[in-house]
């Protein structure tokens, strides 16, 4: 089994599938009131997602639709970015490419309320039609789809679950403030994509639980591990595209104690990758999805 440490990214993107018509560059600060029960991680997560959904608005609008909605949903202290069937709510007409630097934070304490005030930079787009709608779950402990979770204990093992409406390729990268690493296709896998098959629900990272056809001896296997005596906030970037693509050039990395990282590429590397391949590829698909990974003591 391989283990990787991860270090504190404060990444949040809201992210739909879509045909672009205006890529531009967004700068924006938004404030963000810390309610009393949520950690300090926990809130920066939140107001950088609040962030990027008033940015887009601001920047591109919305179109209102009986059909689809853009909506925050909390769960356990935990906001994410989800699209919802609720009339007359008002969609989100553009979409975050990539993050062109890290956020910035600052924290007041005002009147006994904590403010968060956070400024992101970043590409955008203007969303016309959206495409292709993808399930991706992170599994924590067992590779069954009912331990989805986004809160983890260091030295819980890894899954996903992935299913797709129509054939393309999959690519999932592990980020966090350094490095973006390949978990999918796997170390082994020297076609560099990973097909998908529609309608088919597929298991990653696990010998146990895996694929119908897969080569059980290249599958790689995870456990995730914190470097410091603190909650990691960390992010999960799904790729999916009915066309083929490669992904990004990386490299193995081993550090001085034995551990293994996967094949392993710069932070702005990424970024850079993520924004070209979006601008050639109409149809690809980015979902990210955050995880909290909390020491074990």
């Amino acid at each position: 089994m391989k283990r990787f440490s991860t270090i504190l990214l404060l990444l949040a993107v809201v992210t739909a599938s879509g045909w672009a018509q205006k890529t531009k560059t967004i700068e924006y600060t938004f404030t963000y009131i810390v309610p009393p029960n949520e950690s300090v991680e926990q809130a920066k997560r939140n107001a950088v997602n609040y962030a990027r959904v008033e940015a887009l608005k601001e920047e591109f609008g919305t179109v209102i639709s009986g059909a689809t909605a853009s909506s925050l949903i909390s769960k356990n202290n935990i906001t994410e970015s989800k699209f919802v069937s609720l009339s007359s709510e008002g969609e989100l007409n553009g979409e975050w490419l990539a993050d062109l630097e890290e956020p910035n934070f600052e924290m007041l304490v005002d009147e006994g309320k904590i403010r968060l005030i956070v400024t992101i930079r970043g590409k955008a787009r203007e969303i016309i039609n959206n495409t292709i709608t993808f399930e991706a779950k992170i599994l924590r402990g067992k590779p069954t789809p009912d331990f989805e979770s986004s809160e983890f204990t260091a030295g819980n093992r890894v899954f996903v679950n992935f299913t797709s409406p129509v054939d393309g390729y999959l690519a999932i990268y592990f980020l966090d403030g350094e490095s973006a690493y390949c978990l999918l296709p796997y170390a082994e896998d020297n076609d560099g994509l990973h097909p998908i098959i529609h309608g088919k629900e597929y298991t990653f990272f696990s010998r146990e639980v895996y694929n119908e056809g897969d080569d059980v001896d290249i599958i790689d296997e995870y456990a995730l591990t914190t470097e410091e005596d603190h909650q990691d906030l960390n992010q999960f970037y799904f790729i999916f595209s009915p066309r083929k693509f490669v992904k990004a050039t990386d490299k193995f990395k081993k550090s001085s104690d034995g551990t293994i990282f996967p094949r392993t590429l710069p932070w702005e590397d990424f970024q850079k990758w993520i924004i070209q391949m979006r601008s050639k590829d109409k149809e690809m698909c980015v979902q990210t999805k955050y995880i909290v990974i909390s020491p074990n003591n």
